[in-house]
């Protein structure tokens, strides 16, 4: 091999080095779907876009000063769409009790709000409600379900929601989700945010 043939062989490697990372770019640009699937640190399912809203719109005869204490704070909801609390749903209840704890000192940054669809189910659970200073208790109707259900797609009773504290619904998490899982996100969302 001559002088020149190794001279063009070490120009065309060189000139490949610096090619490939543009090329691959551009590969992974024009096939996106190679980069979807791929793990995420959030426990619950992000709403992505977030869904503008305000509570005010989803709940029978709002007041003001009934929901003046939500202005501005992270609101988690519980929805209540068949009306009878059941186990589950008190069980669900105690878990977003436990979550307001182990926030610890965020925990002030967290509103705990229960949309109730009549008469909040069975004794146990009217019982818990009464218990429960921290959480807040809104009736809505089945008009107000539907409005959120074309809102946010594949809501089931017993899911819950999470507001940002701008009132957009960011976070969508199902009845029985581990404490834990949703610490872990609202760590992180209270981490980044400055507001709330």
């Amino acid at each position: 091999m001559n002088k020149l043939t190794k001279n063009r062989l070490k120009l065309i490697f060189i000139t490949s080095l610096f090619a490939l990372p543009v090329l691959s770019a551009w590969f992974v640009y024009l096939n996106p779907q190679l980069l979807e699937g791929s793990k995420t640190k959030n426990y619950g399912e992000l709403i992505t876009p977030a869904i503008p809203s305000q509570i005010e719109g989803f709940v029978n005869q709002p007041t003001e000063e009934g929901l003046q204490h939500l202005k501005g704070r992270w609101v988690i909801v519980h929805l209540d769409f068949d009306g009878s609390c059941d186990t589950r749903c008190i069980e669900s209840v105690k878990l977003l009790h436990q979550l307001h704890v182990l926030l610890n000192k965020d925990s002030d940054r967290l509103k705990r709000v229960f949309f109730d669809n009549g008469g909040a189910g069975t004794d146990a659970a009217q019982a818990l409600f009464s218990q429960d200073t921290g959480l807040t208790v809104l009736s809505w109707s089945e008009e107000h379900i539907a409005k959120l259900k074309a809102r946010v797609q594949g809501l089931n009773d017993g899911d819950m929601i999470l507001l940002d504290p701008l009132g957009n619904i960011m976070m969508k998490y199902p009845q029985q989700s581990d404490p834990y899982g949703m610490q872990k996100d609202l760590k992180l969302l209270f981490k980044a945010s400055q507001i709330g």
